[in-house]
């Protein structure tokens, strides 16, 4: 399975102009399943962004995780297949600073979703950051992680060394991959700016470098999910007894 990661240079609050700069970064790609950036529908009515997700999966033939948009008070996102059906609607439990500040309320927990026999978890942003949002949820096999990566320091670098610190950590603990899209750190929401920290977390790399790779200058990353040596990881720690 093929996964890629969309990292647009800018976050505009008009959705439809967020999906329609997307929609031209992601042309001519190809993969199994699309991981958009959180807001990028923005505010749009409910019914506008389920519409441009849907289309976006249907015109590039790929799954399409569709990041996000406000829906009322509440962070939410819906992820279509390739065929134009529904296969997960998810909210963000874990509103953060300015979100909180003007009045975003928490979501539910979603059920994940399966694509070619596998399960995928959708978490957005900040609910990464609660391991508790993947307690009990044995056997994933991709978690999805739609960011928008707003800090106070002074510059990217140390939030993204955080964020790659704990995608390396959950993906460990939980024998998972773990994949963040995120929008370009130069970025703003409101004044704040953004650390731009998308990437691509491996449990069980070839080499000591693999634990995270970054996306590089590109704006769409491309990263394989090799189920197969994931399995065997898991049943090799199972045999270690490391559980």
């Amino acid at each position: 399975m093929k996964i890629l990661l969309v990292q647009p240079p800018h976050w505009s609050p008009d959705g439809h102009a967020n999906f329609d700069a997307i929609e031209e970064l992601v042309t001519a790609r190809s993969g199994d399943v699309l991981l958009l950036p959180e807001l990028a529908g923005a505010r749009l009515p409910r019914a506008e962004y389920l519409a441009r997700v849907r289309d976006l999966g249907k015109g590039t033939g790929m799954a399409v995780v569709g990041g996000s948009h406000y829906d009322g008070p509440v962070n939410r996102g819906a992820v279509f297949d390739a065929g134009g059906e529904l296969l997960l609607e998810y909210d963000k439990v874990h509103p953060y600073g300015l979100e909180l500040r003007s009045g975003v309320v928490p979501g539910l927990p979603s059920a994940g979703f399966e694509l070619h026999g596998r399960r995928l978890h959708v978490l957005l942003c900040a609910d990464l950051w609660y391991s508790a949002s993947l307690a009990g949820r044995d056997g994933l096999d991709a978690v999805l992680v739609p960011a928008f990566s707003l800090t106070r320091w002074d510059g990217p670098a140390p939030a993204r060394e955080l964020w790659q610190h704990m995608t390396v950590a959950r993906a460990y603990e939980f024998m998972t991959y773990v994949a963040v899209s995120d929008w370009h750190h130069e970025t703003t929401y409101h004044g704040h700016p953004c650390a731009g920290v998308a990437g691509f977390a491996n449990p069980c790399p070839r080499t000591r470098a693999g634990f995270f790779t970054g996306t590089g200058d590109d704006p769409v990353s491309a990263h394989d999910l090799d189920f197969d040596r994931l399995d065997a990881f898991r049943r090799d720690r199972a045999d270690r007894g490391f559980r």
